[in-house]
Parts: structure tokens; sequence; C-alpha cells
């Protein structure tokens, strides 16, 4: 995988980013901070590390800022449809989104999901593309930005291989953590 991301870890990145961005199942975090420990070693440039994926990721997100644009309500409905109750976190999402606007793009980015609702959420409320465009590009800056970094420190002590792999692990427990945290029956007030 270090060779193979050593020859194309910009087109990597970039695809990669894109794929997030249409809300693709995509190892993006893994991939970033393989690409952070690979910066360090001076195996790929930091140029191509910060801009490919953030890039990807804006252009990836364009068609459901648009679509939500189009289509409002009914296309959060249906995004949110395998969540046990979706009409409830649409509503929970809109409601932080009307308090917040598009800056919830930067802290939601790291929260799975998030960015899947938050992107359309922000076309169906009319904010102007170009305040989108300076959210969501920054939005995928620090998040890049953080994983690469990540990768880069950790890369002092750990292989690539390493690194891949307790990220791997690391992001299977929080999934599982947050399923048996979310199924807990919440106490009445």
């Amino acid at each position: 995988m270090e060779q193979w991301l050593e020859e194309r870890g910009a087109i990597c990145l970039l695809v990669a980013g894109f794929l997030y961005g249409l809300n693709i199942p995509c190892p993006l975090g893994i991939l970033l901070m393989a690409a952070g420990g690979l910066a360090r070693e001076g195996l790929l440039p930091w140029p191509a590390v910060v801009l490919c994926a953030p890039i990807g990721i804006f252009l990836g997100e364009q068609p459901w800022f648009f679509l939500g644009r189009r289509m409002g309500l009914g296309l959060l409905l249906r995004m949110a449809r395998f969540s046990r109750d979706p009409a409830a976190l649409v509503q929970k999402i809109a409601a932080r989104f009307q308090a917040d606007g598009p800056r919830l793009l930067l802290t939601g980015r790291f929260v799975p999901g998030i960015p899947a609702v938050v992107v359309p959420l922000a076309g169906m409320t009319g904010v102007a593309w170009g305040r989108f465009f300076a959210w969501d590009l920054a939005s995928g800056l620090i998040y890049t930005v953080a994983y690469a970094v990540c990768g880069n420190v950790l890369s002092q002590w750990f292989s690539l291989g390493e690194i891949v792999g307790g990220a791997i692990v690391f992001f299977v427990v929080m999934h599982f953590l947050h399923r048996l945290l979310s199924r807990r029956p919440k106490p009445q007030a």
C-alpha cells in the first residue's frame, strides 16, 4: 500500500475525497493519516496532501448542495431513512443548523453522517453558494489537516501499517461504542 500511495497519492486523495463528498463509504481518514506519514518521510508532497482531499470533498458535495436546494425536505428524509427516527434526526440537525448555519460543517465534518445531512440542508435553506463554498472548503481543509498531522506525528513511532491498522481498530471500536450508547434508553424527566 505504501508504494501505491507514493506513486498515486495525490489522485488517490482526490478520488477518496470525492467519494467521501458523495457519501459513498470511503476510508478517507485512514488514507489521510497514511498520507501524513508519507509526507513526513518526504515520499508525498505536503501540498498534494493538503489540497487534493479538500478539493475532492468539495466537488463531491456539490450535487448534494444543489439537490437539497431543488428537492428540499424530501431528500433529507430519504437520506435519513436508515436511522431509527428519520424525522426526529432531520429536525434535530435542522435546529442545530438554524443556530450555527454553515459553520456546522466545521465541527460536523468529524461526526459521521452530519455532512451528509448538513450539505443538502444548506442548499435547502437557501445558503448562498459562495458562502457554502467558503465554509465547505474550510471544513474539508481542517478535516484533512487534522488527520494528516495525526498520521505525521504517529509516523515518528509507528510504521505505516501499524498506523493504518490502529486507525481501523479505533474507528471500529468507536462505531460500536456509539451504537451501544445510542441504544440505551434515555431517562424520563
